[in-house]
C-alpha cells in the first residue's frame, strides 16, 4: 500500500513541475524536460535492478 502511495505522490509531482514548465516556457520545453527526467528514471530503475541481482547472487 506504501508502494503504490509514494507512486502516486511521485506521478503528482511529476505532472505538476511539467506543468510549471508548461505555463512558463511553452510545450516544447515542457516536453523536453519530461522527456529527460523519464529517461534518469529509466536508467536509475534499471541501475536498481542490476544491483538487485547482484546482491541476491553474492548471497548477502
Amino acid at each position: 500500500m506504501r508502494q503504490y502511495l509514494l507512486d502516486t505522490l511521485g506521478l503528482a509531482g511529476f505532472g505538476a513541475l511539467n506543468y510549471g514548465l508548461y505555463l512558463r516556457f511553452g510545450l516544447a520545453d515542457a516536453l523536453i524536460t519530461g522527456g529527460a527526467l523519464l529517461l534518469v528514471l529509466a536508467l536509475l530503475a534499471t541501475r536498481a535492478v542490476k544491483r538487485g541481482r547482484a546482491t541476491e547472487a553474492s548471497g548477502t
